[in-house]
Protein backbone atom coordinates (compact mmCIF):
# COMPACT_ATOMS: atom_id res chain seq x y z
CA UNK A 1 0.00 0.00 0.00
CA UNK A 2 1.31 3.44 -0.81
CA UNK A 3 2.60 5.49 2.19
CA UNK A 4 -0.02 8.20 1.77
CA UNK A 5 -2.81 5.34 1.43
CA UNK A 6 -1.64 4.03 4.89
CA UNK A 7 -1.28 7.12 6.22
CA UNK A 8 -5.02 7.95 5.21
CA UNK A 9 -6.22 4.50 6.72
CA UNK A 10 -4.57 4.74 10.26
CA UNK A 11 -6.33 8.23 10.30
CA UNK A 12 -9.18 7.42 9.38
CA UNK A 13 -9.55 4.41 11.80
CA UNK A 14 -8.38 7.10 14.72
CA UNK A 15 -11.15 9.65 13.88
CA UNK A 16 -13.35 6.41 13.83
CA UNK A 17 -12.46 4.80 17.14
CA UNK A 18 -10.55 6.84 19.18
CA UNK A 19 -13.26 8.55 20.90
CA UNK A 20 -13.87 4.09 22.40
CA UNK A 21 -10.20 3.68 22.85
CA UNK A 22 -9.27 7.34 24.44
CA UNK A 23 -4.63 6.61 23.55
CA UNK A 24 -4.10 10.32 22.47
CA UNK A 25 -3.85 12.97 25.05
CA UNK A 26 -6.96 15.03 23.91
CA UNK A 27 -5.48 17.93 21.40
CA UNK A 28 -2.54 16.12 20.42
CA UNK A 29 -3.53 14.36 17.77
CA UNK A 30 -4.47 17.00 14.55
CA UNK A 31 -5.03 14.95 11.00
CA UNK A 32 -4.56 17.92 9.43
CA UNK A 33 -1.21 18.64 10.79
CA UNK A 34 0.26 14.99 10.24
CA UNK A 35 -1.07 15.24 6.30
CA UNK A 36 0.91 18.79 6.10
CA UNK A 37 3.73 17.65 7.44
CA UNK A 38 3.50 14.16 5.41
CA UNK A 39 3.03 16.22 2.05
CA UNK A 40 6.19 18.01 2.81
CA UNK A 41 8.22 15.04 3.21
CA UNK A 42 7.35 14.53 -0.73
CA UNK A 43 9.08 11.67 -1.97
CA UNK A 44 11.70 11.48 0.84
CA UNK A 45 14.16 8.11 1.03
CA UNK A 46 14.93 8.67 4.74
CA UNK A 47 14.85 5.51 6.51
CA UNK A 48 11.73 6.19 8.64
CA UNK A 49 9.51 8.38 6.07
CA UNK A 50 6.30 8.95 6.82
CA UNK A 51 6.45 6.43 9.48
CA UNK A 52 3.45 7.73 12.19
CA UNK A 53 4.67 7.30 15.54
CA UNK A 54 3.20 7.87 19.33
CA UNK A 55 4.88 9.66 22.05
CA UNK A 56 4.08 8.44 25.76
CA UNK A 57 3.33 12.29 27.00
CA UNK A 58 6.27 12.31 29.61
CA UNK A 59 8.34 12.46 26.77
CA UNK A 60 8.67 16.14 25.18
CA UNK A 61 7.96 17.19 21.35
CA UNK A 62 7.93 20.88 20.31
CA UNK A 63 5.00 22.18 19.52
CA UNK A 64 3.08 20.13 21.92
CA UNK A 65 2.77 20.07 25.73
CA UNK A 66 3.46 17.43 28.29
CA UNK A 67 1.50 16.52 30.87
CA UNK A 68 2.24 13.31 32.45
CA UNK A 69 -1.06 12.27 32.58
CA UNK A 70 -1.29 15.15 35.98
CA UNK A 71 -3.27 18.40 36.86
CA UNK A 72 -0.13 20.20 37.56
CA UNK A 73 0.30 23.35 35.06
CA UNK A 74 2.14 21.65 32.13
CA UNK A 75 4.88 24.86 32.37
CA UNK A 76 6.55 22.68 35.10
CA UNK A 77 7.61 20.05 32.24
CA UNK A 78 8.29 22.38 29.82
CA UNK A 79 11.75 22.23 27.81
CA UNK A 80 13.83 20.93 24.98
CA UNK A 81 12.13 18.05 22.65
CA UNK A 82 13.35 15.12 23.57
CA UNK A 83 16.59 14.28 21.46
CA UNK A 84 14.93 10.30 20.84
CA UNK A 85 11.90 12.28 19.46
CA UNK A 86 14.37 14.58 17.18
CA UNK A 87 16.05 11.90 15.79
CA UNK A 88 12.82 9.76 14.60
CA UNK A 89 11.98 13.36 12.72
CA UNK A 90 15.22 13.76 11.21
CA UNK A 91 14.79 10.01 9.88
CA UNK A 92 11.14 11.32 8.44
CA UNK A 93 8.97 9.59 11.61
CA UNK A 94 5.56 12.16 11.78
CA UNK A 95 4.64 12.55 15.15
CA UNK A 96 0.90 11.46 15.71
CA UNK A 97 0.08 12.48 18.80
CA UNK A 98 0.75 12.74 22.55
CA UNK A 99 -0.06 8.74 24.55
CA UNK A 100 -1.50 8.74 27.66
CA UNK A 101 -0.12 7.41 30.46
CA UNK A 102 -0.64 6.95 33.73
CA UNK A 103 0.22 9.91 36.35
CA UNK A 104 4.25 10.59 35.92
CA UNK A 105 4.40 6.81 34.77
CA UNK A 106 3.68 5.85 38.17
CA UNK A 107 0.21 3.98 38.56
CA UNK A 108 -3.15 6.17 38.41
CA UNK A 109 -4.36 5.25 34.99
CA UNK A 110 -5.78 7.09 32.52
CA UNK A 111 -8.89 6.86 30.44
CA UNK A 112 -7.42 4.18 27.99
CA UNK A 113 -9.09 0.94 26.63
CA UNK A 114 -7.48 -1.97 25.37
CA UNK A 115 -8.57 -2.37 21.90
CA UNK A 116 -8.48 -6.12 21.66
CA UNK A 117 -11.56 -5.61 24.68
CA UNK A 118 -12.74 -2.73 25.69
CA UNK A 119 -13.96 -3.54 29.38
CA UNK A 120 -9.94 -4.40 29.62
CA UNK A 121 -7.48 -2.51 30.92
CA UNK A 122 -4.34 -1.45 27.85
CA UNK A 123 -1.78 -1.98 31.20
CA UNK A 124 0.04 0.87 32.06
CA UNK A 125 2.27 3.02 32.24
CA UNK A 126 2.73 3.23 28.21
CA UNK A 127 -1.15 2.67 28.13
CA UNK A 128 -2.04 4.87 25.43
CA UNK A 129 1.37 3.91 23.44
CA UNK A 130 0.36 0.41 23.41
CA UNK A 131 -3.28 1.01 22.47
CA UNK A 132 -2.74 3.39 19.76
CA UNK A 133 0.16 0.70 17.97
CA UNK A 134 -2.96 -2.02 18.91
CA UNK A 135 -5.58 -0.22 17.13
CA UNK A 136 -3.61 0.50 13.94
CA UNK A 137 -3.68 4.10 14.61
CA UNK A 138 0.62 4.65 14.57
CA UNK A 139 2.63 1.87 13.74
CA UNK A 140 5.76 2.67 16.17
CA UNK A 141 5.17 4.52 19.69
CA UNK A 142 7.67 5.78 22.25
CA UNK A 143 6.80 4.57 25.97
CA UNK A 144 8.68 4.05 29.08
CA UNK A 145 9.90 1.18 30.97
CA UNK A 146 10.65 1.92 35.32
CA UNK A 147 9.63 -1.30 35.86
CA UNK A 148 7.17 -3.24 33.51
CA UNK A 149 5.92 0.11 31.85
CA UNK A 150 6.84 -1.01 28.13
CA UNK A 151 6.65 -5.19 27.81
CA UNK A 152 2.95 -5.62 30.08
CA UNK A 153 0.68 -3.05 28.21
CA UNK A 154 2.42 -4.40 24.54
CA UNK A 155 1.95 -8.13 25.92
CA UNK A 156 -1.84 -7.21 26.98
CA UNK A 157 -2.65 -5.45 23.95
CA UNK A 158 -1.06 -8.15 21.34
CA UNK A 159 1.35 -5.94 20.26
CA UNK A 160 5.70 -6.19 20.28
CA UNK A 161 6.99 -4.14 22.94
CA UNK A 162 11.31 -3.29 23.42
CA UNK A 163 12.73 -2.34 26.36
CA UNK A 164 16.68 -1.80 25.15
CA UNK A 165 19.63 -2.41 28.11
CA UNK A 166 19.58 1.18 30.59
CA UNK A 167 21.36 4.03 28.82
CA UNK A 168 21.06 2.79 25.33
CA UNK A 169 18.42 5.45 24.45
CA UNK A 170 19.15 8.87 26.10
CA UNK A 171 17.04 10.05 28.44
CA UNK A 172 17.17 13.83 27.73
CA UNK A 173 13.84 15.74 27.38
CA UNK A 174 11.96 12.88 29.37
CA UNK A 175 10.31 13.45 32.70
CA UNK A 176 11.94 11.12 34.99
CA UNK A 177 10.02 8.74 37.02
CA UNK A 178 13.33 6.96 38.61
CA UNK A 179 16.58 8.21 36.88
CA UNK A 180 18.63 4.85 37.99
CA UNK A 181 15.81 2.67 36.25
CA UNK A 182 14.09 4.34 33.11
CA UNK A 183 14.23 3.54 30.22
CA UNK A 184 12.66 3.97 26.69
CA UNK A 185 10.79 1.46 25.53
CA UNK A 186 9.42 1.40 21.44
CA UNK A 187 5.76 -0.47 21.12
CA UNK A 188 5.07 -1.55 17.73
CA UNK A 189 3.14 -3.48 15.09
CA UNK A 190 5.51 -5.86 14.17
CA UNK A 191 8.90 -6.76 14.87
CA UNK A 192 11.36 -5.85 12.37
CA UNK A 193 9.90 -2.15 13.17
CA UNK A 194 12.62 -2.15 15.80
CA UNK A 195 15.39 -2.45 14.43
CA UNK A 196 15.30 0.64 12.06
CA UNK A 197 14.03 2.67 14.74
CA UNK A 198 16.76 1.26 17.16
CA UNK A 199 19.35 2.58 14.38
CA UNK A 200 17.86 5.81 14.06
CA UNK A 201 17.71 6.08 17.86
CA UNK A 202 21.37 4.93 18.85
CA UNK A 203 24.34 6.20 17.41
CA UNK A 204 26.40 2.29 17.81
CA UNK A 205 23.90 0.18 16.57
CA UNK A 206 24.78 -2.86 14.72
CA UNK A 207 23.99 -5.22 12.76
CA UNK A 208 24.06 -8.91 14.41
CA UNK A 209 25.88 -12.11 14.17
CA UNK A 210 23.81 -14.69 12.52
CA UNK A 211 22.31 -17.17 14.80
CA UNK A 212 22.82 -21.18 14.63
CA UNK A 213 20.91 -22.95 16.92
CA UNK A 214 19.34 -21.06 19.77
CA UNK A 215 18.70 -21.77 23.79
CA UNK A 216 16.38 -20.48 26.11
CA UNK A 217 16.67 -20.11 29.63
CA UNK A 218 13.86 -20.58 31.69
CA UNK A 219 14.04 -19.13 35.13
CA UNK A 220 12.27 -22.10 37.18
CA UNK A 221 11.36 -21.21 41.03
CA UNK A 222 9.64 -18.79 42.76
CA UNK A 223 9.73 -16.24 39.57
CA UNK A 224 7.75 -18.83 37.16
CA UNK A 225 5.38 -19.53 40.09
CA UNK A 226 4.37 -15.96 39.54
CA UNK A 227 2.15 -16.67 36.73
CA UNK A 228 -1.34 -17.51 37.24
CA UNK A 229 -2.45 -21.59 36.24
CA UNK A 230 -3.55 -20.46 32.88
CA UNK A 231 -1.43 -18.21 31.94
CA UNK A 232 1.92 -20.64 33.38
CA UNK A 233 -0.14 -23.91 30.94
CA UNK A 234 -0.10 -21.24 27.86
CA UNK A 235 3.71 -20.39 28.11
CA UNK A 236 4.28 -24.26 28.57
CA UNK A 237 2.45 -25.20 25.67
CA UNK A 238 4.54 -21.77 23.83
CA UNK A 239 8.03 -23.32 25.00
CA UNK A 240 6.55 -27.30 23.97
CA UNK A 241 5.93 -25.48 20.31
CA UNK A 242 9.25 -24.32 20.58
CA UNK A 243 11.35 -27.39 21.51
CA UNK A 244 9.21 -29.36 18.62
CA UNK A 245 11.07 -26.99 16.45
CA UNK A 246 14.31 -27.33 17.25
CA UNK A 247 15.25 -24.58 19.97
CA UNK A 248 16.94 -26.31 23.34
CA UNK A 249 15.14 -25.04 26.30
CA UNK A 250 17.25 -25.12 29.43
CA UNK A 251 15.27 -25.30 32.94
CA UNK A 252 17.20 -23.10 35.50
CA UNK A 253 16.74 -22.78 38.93
CA UNK A 254 17.32 -19.07 40.13
CA UNK A 255 15.30 -15.70 41.36
CA UNK A 256 13.51 -17.13 44.34
CA UNK A 257 13.91 -14.21 45.95
CA UNK A 258 11.45 -12.30 43.56
CA UNK A 259 9.32 -11.40 45.87
CA UNK A 260 11.90 -9.43 48.02
CA UNK A 261 14.02 -7.68 44.40
CA UNK A 262 10.27 -6.91 43.52
CA UNK A 263 9.78 -4.74 47.37
CA UNK A 264 13.70 -3.33 46.53
CA UNK A 265 12.14 -1.92 43.45
CA UNK A 266 9.52 -0.40 44.37
CA UNK A 267 11.47 1.63 47.43
CA UNK A 268 14.14 2.29 44.85
CA UNK A 269 11.59 4.04 42.28
CA UNK A 270 9.89 5.46 45.17
CA UNK A 271 12.72 7.03 46.69
CA UNK A 272 14.14 8.51 43.64
CA UNK A 273 10.31 9.36 42.35
CA UNK A 274 9.87 11.81 45.62
CA UNK A 275 13.14 13.10 45.11
CA UNK A 276 12.38 14.32 41.25
CA UNK A 277 8.97 15.37 43.03
CA UNK A 278 10.00 17.31 46.45
CA UNK A 279 9.49 20.91 44.95
CA UNK A 280 6.24 20.27 43.26
CA UNK A 281 4.65 18.78 46.00
CA UNK A 282 5.53 21.63 48.33
CA UNK A 283 3.48 23.90 46.12
CA UNK A 284 1.03 21.66 44.20
CA UNK A 285 0.47 18.23 46.70
CA UNK A 286 -3.37 18.88 46.41
CA UNK A 287 -3.29 18.30 42.52
CA UNK A 288 -1.75 15.18 42.83
CA UNK A 289 -4.09 12.10 42.73
CA UNK A 290 -4.03 9.75 46.09
CA UNK A 291 -2.42 6.52 44.48
CA UNK A 292 0.49 8.56 43.53
CA UNK A 293 0.84 10.57 46.31
CA UNK A 294 0.68 6.92 48.20
CA UNK A 295 4.16 5.85 46.02
CA UNK A 296 5.80 9.61 46.96
CA UNK A 297 5.25 9.86 50.53
CA UNK A 298 6.48 5.82 50.64
CA UNK A 299 9.55 7.35 48.81
CA UNK A 300 10.22 10.39 51.28
CA UNK A 301 10.86 7.77 54.09
CA UNK A 302 13.58 6.04 51.64
CA UNK A 303 17.38 7.51 52.73
CA UNK A 304 19.89 8.25 50.45
CA UNK A 305 22.16 5.72 52.17
CA UNK A 306 19.37 3.30 51.35
CA UNK A 307 19.21 4.01 47.70
CA UNK A 308 22.81 3.57 47.49
CA UNK A 309 22.27 -0.09 48.76
CA UNK A 310 19.27 -0.45 46.46
CA UNK A 311 21.20 0.59 43.14
CA UNK A 312 23.97 -1.46 44.07
CA UNK A 313 21.46 -4.67 44.64
CA UNK A 314 20.38 -4.03 40.63
CA UNK A 315 24.17 -3.76 39.94
CA UNK A 316 24.38 -6.97 41.62
CA UNK A 317 21.20 -8.89 39.83
CA UNK A 318 22.77 -7.73 37.09
CA UNK A 319 25.90 -9.97 37.01
CA UNK A 320 23.78 -12.80 38.66
CA UNK A 321 21.65 -13.22 35.80
CA UNK A 322 24.75 -12.56 33.11
CA UNK A 323 26.70 -15.04 34.84
CA UNK A 324 23.40 -17.87 34.51
CA UNK A 325 23.53 -17.00 30.97
CA UNK A 326 26.51 -19.26 29.68
CA UNK A 327 24.72 -21.57 26.83
CA UNK A 328 21.84 -19.17 26.94
CA UNK A 329 20.62 -17.09 24.41
CA UNK A 330 17.98 -15.19 26.20
CA UNK A 331 15.95 -15.78 28.96
CA UNK A 332 12.15 -16.61 28.52
CA UNK A 333 9.07 -16.31 30.76
CA UNK A 334 5.72 -14.95 30.37
CA UNK A 335 5.10 -11.24 30.27
CA UNK A 336 2.82 -11.17 32.68
CA UNK A 337 1.04 -12.95 35.34
CA UNK A 338 -2.08 -13.15 33.46
CA UNK A 339 -3.91 -11.48 30.65
CA UNK A 340 -4.99 -8.18 30.61
CA UNK A 341 -7.41 -7.31 34.12
CA UNK A 342 -10.85 -6.53 33.29
CA UNK A 343 -11.87 -2.83 33.98
CA UNK A 344 -9.88 0.41 33.86
CA UNK A 345 -8.73 1.00 37.17
CA UNK A 346 -5.98 -0.69 38.03
CA UNK A 347 -2.75 -1.27 34.85
CA UNK A 348 -1.99 -4.82 35.86
CA UNK A 349 0.73 -6.38 37.89
CA UNK A 350 4.45 -5.84 36.78
CA UNK A 351 5.99 -8.57 39.05
CA UNK A 352 7.49 -10.51 36.13
CA UNK A 353 8.70 -7.64 34.28
CA UNK A 354 10.74 -5.68 37.08
CA UNK A 355 13.34 -8.11 37.78
CA UNK A 356 15.08 -7.13 34.03
CA UNK A 357 14.46 -3.51 34.14
CA UNK A 358 16.25 -3.66 37.52
CA UNK A 359 19.54 -5.29 36.02
CA UNK A 360 18.91 -2.99 33.35
CA UNK A 361 19.03 -5.87 30.32
CA UNK A 362 17.44 -5.49 26.88
CA UNK A 363 13.62 -6.67 27.66
CA UNK A 364 10.96 -8.06 24.73
CA UNK A 365 7.89 -9.13 24.65
CA UNK A 366 6.23 -11.13 21.28
CA UNK A 367 2.30 -11.79 20.97
CA UNK A 368 2.60 -15.85 21.68
CA UNK A 369 -1.36 -16.57 21.48
CA UNK A 370 -4.83 -15.69 23.40
CA UNK A 371 -6.67 -17.09 26.12
CA UNK A 372 -10.49 -18.52 25.71
CA UNK A 373 -11.75 -14.19 25.43
CA UNK A 374 -9.50 -13.50 22.80
CA UNK A 375 -7.24 -11.46 25.19
CA UNK A 376 -3.67 -12.12 24.10
CA UNK A 377 -0.70 -13.50 25.89
CA UNK A 378 3.03 -12.78 25.72
CA UNK A 379 6.77 -14.15 25.42
CA UNK A 380 9.20 -12.23 27.75
CA UNK A 381 12.61 -12.58 26.41
CA UNK A 382 14.99 -10.89 27.93
CA UNK A 383 19.34 -10.72 27.00
CA UNK A 384 22.63 -9.84 28.11
CA UNK A 385 23.72 -6.22 29.16
CA UNK A 386 24.80 -4.11 25.63
CA UNK A 387 23.51 -6.83 23.58
CA UNK A 388 19.95 -5.64 21.90
CA UNK A 389 20.91 -6.31 19.04
CA UNK A 390 21.50 -10.08 19.19
CA UNK A 391 18.04 -10.35 21.40
CA UNK A 392 16.74 -8.99 18.61
CA UNK A 393 18.09 -11.75 16.62
CA UNK A 394 16.89 -14.13 18.58
CA UNK A 395 13.24 -13.02 19.18
CA UNK A 396 12.88 -12.75 15.38
CA UNK A 397 13.59 -16.85 15.32
CA UNK A 398 11.34 -17.39 17.93
CA UNK A 399 8.60 -15.42 16.01
CA UNK A 400 9.97 -17.70 12.75
CA UNK A 401 9.74 -21.01 14.42
CA UNK A 402 6.40 -20.43 16.46
CA UNK A 403 4.71 -19.15 12.69
CA UNK A 404 6.04 -22.12 11.04
CA UNK A 405 4.84 -24.88 13.73
CA UNK A 406 1.24 -22.68 13.54
CA UNK A 407 1.00 -23.66 9.98
CA UNK A 408 1.79 -26.63 10.41
CA UNK A 409 -0.25 -27.29 12.84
Amino acid sequence: MPLACETEAALARIEAQEDQIAAFVPGTFDAGRVRGELETLGDSDLPLAGLLVGVKDIIRVEGLPTRCGAELPAALFAGPEASCVSALRRAGALITGKTVTTEFAVSHPGPTRNPRNLDHTPGGSSSGSAAAVAAGFCPLALGSQTVGSTIRPAAYCGVVGFKPSLGRVPLDGVVPYSWSLDHIGLIADRLDRLAPAMAVLTADWQAAAPLGEITLGIPEGAYLDLAAPAARDHFETTLARLAEAGVRIERVPMLDQVDRLNEQILRLTYGEAYRVHRAWLEDHRALYRASTLEGLDLGARVSDDELDELRAVGTGLRAALEDRMAGIDAWAAPAAPDVAPEGLAWTGDYAMNGIWTYAGLPNLTLPSGTDRKSLPYGLQLAGAFGADEALLQVARRVEDLLNCVKRRT
